[in-house]
């Protein structure tokens, strides 16, 4: 039986758990740079990898590898794949590829387990001892699964532990699953329903959620660590983190409730029935044109002069941004007006 056990929540001696962060092009993710220092300050610069096919020497204080030497571990899958999404090609396509290249990527440089980060999560906490229980409990990786309702789910990676034999089953399936014509068939029928919470856009997360369901590897929900007074973003946007708790939200930001603590990063529970009881989180996820601006601000400064410029950053480029899309708003409304003049 799985299980995870969070009373021995400790640092081990054993080998640090790699983390990725993939970042494909010249177009950097606002503050990845914010990201990947946040990253090295809980769990080690020696730790973190960012997967790249440019900008190598701006990668230079982490473990950069050039993840397009491992363009070969999509080769079956280009043949397969079908496009059925309203992003674009490139987009989706390079969203189920991420995990095909990695898969190829591990395999050569022999990693079994391993973290994988978005480029907008905020690693806030030392993933080992999570890393370590997780494993002791006969677990082979972890997901994000956000359920509303029995058979109304979404899956997410975006912060998600990984054996390499996990990677390499799940790969496996999603091509088995596009050269089954019938059953993908059946897949495409139930994601355009809106049986994905409504995502009608077939993608790799929705083939990570079917994978699960129908496959049942042995996988922790992060999200059930909520219990343990454990949290892993679901979306710093959304109130409800996928579990029990629903959390109070910022007034302006329009995000969690958050309180920087000097040991921690805490959000504040709003179903509970004792008075600003808080519950700690692991990771951040700020996804999203206009959240992403607020990285600096919840990001950990190391002295004074730091948490003065991150505040100024995350402040600036938020009323920016904010701006710009009010703008772009009242420009489509009046366009919609002109024509019906």
């Amino acid at each position: 039986m799985n299980r995870f056990d969070n009373s021995t929540l400790t640092e081990t001696g054993n080998k640090p758990l790699p983390i990725f962060f993939l970042q494909l092009g010249n177009k950097v993710s606002l503050f990845f740079d914010k990201v990947l220092e946040q990253a090295a300050l809980t769990n080690g610069a020696a730790n973190i990898y960012v997967l790249t096919d440019c900008n190598f020497v701006q990668y230079s204080k982490y473990n950069c590898i050039d993840i397009s030497r491992y363009a070969y571990g999509t080769t079956e899958f280009d043949g397969l794949y079908e496009h059925h999404s309203k992003n674009s090609f490139f987009f989706e396509k390079t969203c189920f590829d991420r995990w095909f290249m990695i898969n190829a990527m591990v395999k050569a440089l022999n990693i079994d387990w391993f973290f994988y980060a978005d480029s907008d999560v905020l690693i806030v906490e030392n993933l080992n001892p999570i890393f370590e229980n997780l494993k002791a409990g006969g677990y082979t990786g972890s997901t994000m699964r956000f359920e509303l309702a029995p058979g109304r789910s979404i899956t997410s990676a975006h912060s998600s532990f990984w054996s390499s034999s996990l990677l390499n089953d799940f790969c496996n399936f999603i091509c088995n699953r596009y050269r089954d014509k019938e059953a993908f068939a059946a897949l495409l029928e139930d994601t355009l329903s809106g049986k994905f919470l409504d995502n009608t856009n077939m993608s790799d997360m929705i083939m990570l959620d079917v994978f699960g369901t129908e496959i049942q590897p042995a996988v922790l929900n992060l999200f059930s660590l909520e219990d343990n007074n454990i949290n892993f973003d679901f979306n710093v946007n959304v109130a409800y983190n996928g579990h029990k708790h629903t959390f109070a939200m910022h007034p302006v930001y329009k995000v969690k409730q958050l309180l920087k603590k000097a040991d921690a990063v805490y959000g504040v529970i709003k179903d509970s029935k004792v008075d600003a009881q808080l519950c700690r989180f692991y990771t951040l996820h700020f996804q999203g044109y206009i959240t992403k601006t607020l990285i600096p601000i919840y990001a950990t400064p190391q002295n004074l002069k730091e948490a003065i410029t991150n505040r100024i950053l995350g402040e600036y480029n938020f009323t920016v941004r904010k701006m710009r899309v009010f703008k772009n708003q009242v420009k489509q409304k009046a366009q919609n007006i002109a024509r019906k003049v």
